[in-house]
């Protein structure tokens, strides 16, 4: 009997995860989606071999994560330093001087199982968070490069003693905070949230006058 694996991600990753699978898949069934509802109903109807997470915002029930005989792991798009959401925005925030992705065990708590491994990119000083987030979608391919071909095999990944989380856990509540400036604000914190905050596509920066927001375009 083949056996099963689910890739938990946008479709354009769950392309990308399942070319580099290649040829050594054909061993397996795959289950490529981005639905929370989907999720639950397979695990409901089948076993499930094998789980990988990848640039989801979907949070994998436990009872899904305690099945028997399941590996879960996720591809975390940021080094270990920053857990959490919108992690690129931070990392140029506090100026990090190096980033990265990293490949860990799936436990309840989001970005906090054991880690296999890391991949780390270095951060050039003008870097914007939409740099930071296309190196840590590559580097996250590279772990799965990496390890994929053993999954795959039916081998068993180990944590890496030496890898460990660091750093605050963000939330989203945490990143619209890094996004409100007021008149309080001096001209060097500005400048930096408003880099910070920056996103192609997204109007991130603003203020709150009388309790509504107002939106700061980027120039």
């Amino acid at each position: 009997m083949s056996k099963v694996i689910v890739v938990l991600a946008p479709e354009v990753f769950a392309d990308k995860i399942v070319h580099l699978a290649g040829h050594d898949i054909s061993d397996w069934r795959i289950h490529a989606f981005n639905s929370s509802d989907q999720l639950v109903a397979l695990f409901r109807q089948e076993k499930i071999d094998l789980l990988l997470s990848f640039a989801t915002g979907v949070i994998v029930p436990s009872w899904i994560l305690e099945q028997p005989g399941l590996t879960a792991l996720n591809l975390h798009a940021a080094s270990p330093e920053y857990p959490g959401r919108d992690p690129h925005h931070f990392a140029v925030y506090e100026q990090a001087a190096r980033y990265g992705a990293t490949l860990h065990f799936m436990v309840e708590q989001v970005d906090a199982g054991p880690i296999i491994d890391v991949e780390w990119v270095a951060v050039e000083k003008d870097a914007f968070p939409i740099d930071l987030l296309k190196k840590a979608n590559e580097a996250a391919l590279d772990l799965l490069r990496k390890y994929l071909p053993d999954l795959l095999q039916g081998k068993l990944l180990q944590a890496n003693s030496d890898c460990i989380w660091q750093g605050v856990k963000r939330s989203r509540k945490d990143f619209l905070e890094l996004c409100r400036v007021g008149s309080d604000t001096s001209e060097t914190e500005f400048q930096k949230r408003q880099k910070a905050c920056q996103m192609p596509g997204y109007s991130n920066l603003h203020t709150v006058i009388h309790g509504k927001r107002f939106m700061i375009e980027s120039g």
